[in-house]
C-alpha cells in the first residue's frame, strides 16, 4: 500500500471514530433545555391530549398560548360544560382563573408519566384539578390560590429509563415560584429525581410505594401507604383464606415496585412457601417481546408450578400488565389470585374477564369504603359527571391539600417552609380522611383490599372487609 492511500485510510477511520463518539454521546446526552421546557405547561400546550381532540379545546389551548386569556377562558368554560370529565382542560381553566381574579397565587407542579401511561396521569390530574377547584374556589382554600404546572416526566422510550424524569425535576428544581410538586407516579421515577429535589430544597408528594423510599430524602413524602402495607394485608388473607400459602410470585425486575412489592410478599410468607423461587420463567421482563407467545410461556410457568402452588401473586407494572393478565387466562381461576395495586385498572376488567373473577388486590383507597362520612364523591359528581373515581384521584387530591395547607401556614411561603411544615406534626382534611405523615414521610393510613365480580354484564372491583 503506497503511502497516499496510507494517509487516506487513516483519515477515513478517524472520521468513523468521531462520527460514532458524536452519535454515542448524542444518544446519552442530557436533554435539550427547550424541549424539556415544551414537557411543563400552564396552558399554553395540551401534554394529554384525548383520543378525540374537540376543535372547542384546542382553540382554548391556543388562545392561552397567544395571550389571549379572555377568549380562552370563555371558550375552555364552554368545552367543560359539554366535557367536564377532562382534568387537563380544568387545570387550565382554574390556572385562567387564578389569574382573572388577580388575588396572590402560589405555584406547585404535578409530574406524570403521561406519554406512556395517560390513563392513570388522568386519574392523577384528575384528583390535582379538583382540589385545586376546591382551594381556590371554596372554603377549603386559604389566603393564597394554587396555581398548577403539568409536567411530562416520560417519553414512552424504555431505553430511556429515568431520564427524562431527571432533566423534568431539574427544570422545576430551577423554577423558584414551584414551591412543591406532585409526583412522581412510578418508584423508580421517585428514586431518580428525590435528591434532585434534595439539592433544591424542593418538597415532592408521590404515589410511589417502593420500601427503598421510606425515609429516603426530608423532601419526600406520600399519601399512600408502602409496598410493606400492601404485601402484609395480601399475605394475612392469604393465610386466613388457605390451610397453607405456597405462592408463585410473579414480577418484573426491571422495576424498583415490583421488586419491592414482591420482595415484601416473600418476607411475609417465608420464603420456604415460594414455588419456583428466583426462576427466571416468573420475571415477566424476561419473556419474549412478542405477545404471540405469551400464553405458551404463562401455560409453561404454571404447568410447572400447579402441582405446588396454591396461590398466584401478581406484581407488574403497567407495562407488563398484558403478560399478567395471560397468566389470568391461562389460570381460568383454578387457582386464587392476588394482586399490587398496578392490576387495578380498567384493562384487568376488561381483558381479565371471568379469568379475573375473584382476584384480591390491595390499594389504597376505595371510595365505597369512605363515601358515607364524606360529601367528596357529591363534589366530584358536580364537578366531572361522575361520582366514581379511585384511590390515584383521591391520593392526588390529598396530596395537593397538603400541599397547600403548608404554604398557606407561612407568612412569607419557601421551600423549606413547607418541609418544616410537613415534617412538623402535620395535618390536614382530605377527600375522606385526615392527611397526615409518618417521621418517614410515609403516608399514616391503611391498605384497602378489593375483589374482581362480575356485576350483569361487566365486572368491577368491590372492596372486602381488611
Amino acid at each position: 500500500m503506497n503511502s497516499i492511500l496510507r494517509v487516506k485510510l487513516l483519515r477515513l477511520i478517524l472520521l468513523s471514530v468521531i462520527i460514532f463518539i458524536v452519535i454515542a454521546c448524542g444518544e446519552n446526552s442530557p436533554i435539550n433545555g427547550d424541549a424539556i421546557s415544551e414537557r411543563i405547561t400552564f396552558g399554553e400546550i395540551s401534554l394529554a391530549n384525548p383520543e378525540e381532540v374537540r376543535p372547542e379545546r384546542e382553540r382554548g389551548i391556543n388562545s392561552i398560548a397567544n395571550g389571549n386569556y379572555d377568549q380562552a377562558f370563555r371558550t375552555l368554560t364552554n368545552y367543560l360544560e359539554s366535557t367536564p370529565n377532562d382534568p387537563e382542560a380544568r387545570i387550565f381553566l382554574n390556572n385562567l382563573e387564578v389569574e382573572k381574579n388577580k388575588k396572590p397565587y402560589h405555584v406547585i407542579a404535578v409530574s406524570m408519566p403521561i406519554s406512556s401511561n395517560l390513563n392513570a396521569s388522568l386519574e392523577v390530574l384528575r384528583g390535582v384539578a379538583h382540589a385545586q377547584y376546591d382551594w381556590n374556589f371554596s372554603k377549603s382554600g386559604g389566603e393564597g390560590m394554587l396555581k398548577i404546572a403539568i409536567a411530562d416526566d416520560d417519553d414512552n422510550n424504555p431505553n430511556n429509563g429515568t431520564k427524562i424524569a431527571e432533566e423534568v425535576a431539574t427544570e422545576l428544581g430551577k423554577r423558584k415560584e414551584i414551591l412543591g410538586v406532585v409526583g412522581h407516579y412510578s418508584s423508580d421515577a421517585s428514586l431518580a429525581t428525590a435528591n434532585i429535589y434534595k439539592d433544591n430544597q424542593l418538597v415532592s408528594i408521590s404515589f410511589s410505594t417502593s420500601v427503598e423510599l421510606t425515609n429516603y430524602s426530608p423532601y419526600f413524602f406520600r399519601t399512600v401507604p408502602n409496598d410493606q402495607a400492601a404485601a402484609k394485608a395480601l399475605a394475612k388473607y392469604a393465610q386466613t383464606e388457605l390451610n397453607s400459602v405456597k405462592a408463585v410470585v410473579f414480577y418484573n425486575s426491571d422495576s424498583k415496585y415490583s421488586k419491592s412489592l414482591s420482595q415484601e410478599f416473600i418476607s411475609e410468607i417465608g420464603r420456604r412457601n415460594i414455588i419456583l423461587r428466583e426462576d427466571p420463567d416468573c420475571d415477566l421482563s424476561t419473556w419474549s417481546k412478542n405477545p404471540e407467545d405469551w400464553r405458551d410461556q404463562a401455560t409453561k410457568v404454571l404447568n410447572r408450578a400447579k402441582d405446588s402452588a396454591n396461590v398466584l401473586m401478581l406484581a407488574p407494572t403497567t407495562g407488563y400488565l398484558d403478560r399478567a393478565l395471560e397468566i389470568l387466562q391461562v389460570n381460568q381461576g383454578n387457582l386464587p389470585v392476588l394482586g399490587g395495586d398496578e392490576v387495578y385498572s380498567a384493562k384487568t376488567l376488561e381483558k381479565g374477564r371471568d379469568s379475573a373473577v375473584g382476584m384480591i388486590v390491595a390499594i389504597a383507597w376505595d371510595i365505597e369504603v369512605n363515601e358515607t362520612n364524606s360529601d367528596f364523591p357529591e363534589r366530584s359528581q358536580k364537578l366531572w359527571g361522575t361520582s366514581s373515581v379511585n384511590w390515584r384521584t383521591i391520593t392526588a387530591y390529598d396530596a395537593v391539600q397538603a400541599l397547600g395547607k403548608a404554604i398557606d401556614d407561612q407568612a412569607q411561603p419557601t421551600r423549606e417552609g413547607v418541609r418544616e411544615e410537613l415534617s412538623s406534626n402535620f395535618s390536614t382534611p382530605g377527600a375522606f380522611k385526615t392527611v397526615k405523615f409518618l417521621d418517614t414521610g410515609d403516608y399514616d393510613g391503611d391498605i384497602q383490599l378489593v375483589k374482581v365480580v362480575k356485576k350483569g354484564s361487566g365486572y368491577d372491583f368491590v372492596p372486602i372487609n381488611p
